[in-house]
């Protein structure tokens, strides 16, 4: 298996782990954060759906599109984004070819990223966030480990 296979199948375990985690929020809870310089379970997924959008349109050397958190969407249609923007980011870093591994991108924070790093990303930013969810739950004193149940 290569490097691209290896991350399309983690940015799969690792996009399912997070969904399991994230869909058992209680509507009434996805908003909820528990102060209000922290971040809401609706602005996490909404976030981690663009970051994979971000991640895709790099690896293939388009430009990103810019975030904006969407108040009026559901948590449901943010979730069924999330879950889609997981399946395109696989998708996409599945086939990169070999020879375009050490390609460059200039990140929008002055840095620059080769192309097999951008592959790595995007489970890592999952992983991460996934965290956060967790903590959120644990907030409104849910301590049931959600990312077991499949």
């Amino acid at each position: 298996m290569n490097l691209q296979q290896s991350e399309s199948l983690r940015l799969k375990q690792v996009g399912q782990v997070f969904l399991n985690s994230a869909q058992h929020v209680p509507q009434d809870k996805a908003d909820w954060k528990p102060d209000s310089g922290l971040t809401s379970a609706s602005e996490i997924v909404q976030h981690i759906a663009w970051a994979n959008g971000f991640f895709d349109a790099l690896i293939q050397a388009k430009t990103p599109t810019e975030y904006a958190f969407d108040p009026d969407l559901s948590y449901a249609r943010a979730l069924a984004r999330f879950d889609q923007s997981c399946k395109d980011l696989a998708g996409t870093t599945a086939v990169v070819p070999d020879d375009q591994l050490d390609d460059t991108r200039d990140m929008p924070w002055g840095q620059t990223w080769k192309v097999k790093h951008i592959l790595m990303a995007g489970s890592l930013h999952i992983a991460y966030h996934w965290g956060q969810i967790g903590y959120l739950q644990k907030g409104w004193g849910d301590t049931t480990d959600y990312h077991l149940v499949s």
